[in-house]
């Protein structure tokens, strides 16, 4: 209880003020305290990200309404391989986010600490927490695509603070820097997310069908449920 009220407690802190949570130099952890550290708000962002009510309630269904096969054949695994998945990605994002602090350093000429870059790129982290949770709310349409600019405007900001005041960077290589890292950051989640760019495009008017049309899609639809059932039966999902 005393690790989640700290955590939360700390999230609150870097949310109500990140500039003097980076500003701050406290002794390192150690290695294995700040990889948890770090994986857990990607964890839970990971978790936000893939979290869909709907999907879940379809499994249900197709698993017969059984809640002990649903937790076995889907949740459990799912669990299971998120986790690997977020703490793969949580080596790779330390690893990649004090390269890149130490390439700024080095080009300018800034001192570095290998130390101080892993702690500052694992307070980052909090991000991928709000970005899991902004995808769970599901925002769609011009409106989500305004929200999650903020998002990477925001983003950059912290960037850009962790550069001037983590590793004391010049204010014009910060802000150029922050911006560059926001934008290709903005880029990569814009490619790699297929509903942006269906934002971004005004949906067109449905066509009208006729009423035979409209018959043959109704037993289209009922061809799906029956073929579905009869896998579900063959599956032994019966009971």
């Amino acid at each position: 209880m005393k690790l989640i009220s700290s955590f939360f407690q700390n999230f609150w802190n870097f949310l109500r003020s990140p500039k003097e949570e980076l500003q701050k130099k406290d002794s390192f952890p150690g290695y294995p305290t700040l990889f948890i550290k770090t994986a857990v708000p990607i964890l839970i962002g990971y978790f936000f990200a893939h979290l869909s009510f709907k999907a879940l309630g379809l499994q249900y269904v197709f698993l017969g309404g059984s809640i002990l096969n649903m937790l076995i054949r889907v949740i459990l695994p799912d669990i299971f391989f998120g986790t690997l998945y977020a703490l793969l990605f949580t080596g790779i994002y330390l690893g990649a986010g004090t390269s890149i602090l130490w390439g700024i350093s080095k080009i300018f000429s800034y001192p570095f600490e290998t130390n101080r870059g892993l702690e500052l790129s694992s307070k980052l982290s909090y991000s991928f927490l709000i970005l899991g949770l902004l995808i769970f709310l599901g925002f769609t349409g011009i409106f989500g695509s305004i929200v999650y600019l903020i998002f990477f405007i925001y983003f950059s900001f912290l960037v850009i603070l962790v550069l001037f005041y983590g590793i004391e960077a010049g204010q014009r290589i910060s802000i150029i820097s922050g911006l560059i890292i926001g934008l290709i950051s903005y880029g990569i989640f814009f490619l790699k997310d297929d509903t942006q760019m269906d934002n971004l495009t005004i949906p067109t008017q449905p066509e009208t069908m006729t009423p035979e049309e409209e018959r043959e899609k109704i037993q289209d639809a009922e061809d799906v449920i029956r073929k579905l059932e009869e896998a579900r039966k063959e599956k032994g999902y019966d009971n």
